[in-house]
């Protein structure tokens, strides 16, 4: 699988708590297959000008990349517990999920361009629909 031109990605729900993604098997096959990028479309949505010779040269890079993620994808993780972090010895540290209010909102709203309550309005980014 490693000198495939494919990457596998595992599609995990947002919604999934850690518990569940503990259940789960990560390692397990993916049903989702996509092949390497055009170089020239990947550098128009990331909004960068490319030569035909820049394009050339990180066409090959970028397969290196998704092969690289190809290995990651195959190898197997049963035995391994799913951490967030490599050094937390099996304590889960994150703090809640819980609203804090922002000591000075009215500095942070004088400072944005556009506001519209509750909305911070910004410039639109992609031309793309």
């Amino acid at each position: 699988m490693a000198s495939s031109s494919f990457f596998c990605f595992s599609r995990i729900p947002a919604c999934l708590s850690l518990t569940t993604l503990k259940r789960r098997s990560l390692s397990s096959r993916c049903s989702l297959f996509v092949q390497p990028p055009d170089v020239a479309q990947l550098a128009e949505s990331a909004r960068i000008s490319l030569t035909s010779n820049e394009i050339e040269e990180f066409g090959p890079k970028i397969k290196q990349v998704i092969d690289w993620f190809g290995q990651l994808q195959a190898a197997n993780l049963e035995s391994i517990e799913p951490a967030l972090r490599a050094d937390t010895g099996g304590s889960d540290n994150t703090r809640a999920d819980e609203p804090e209010i922002f000591g000075n909102r009215e500095a942070m709203i004088a400072a944005v361009p556009s506001y519209s309550e509750p909305f911070i309005k910004v410039p639109k980014v992609l031309n793309k629909e």
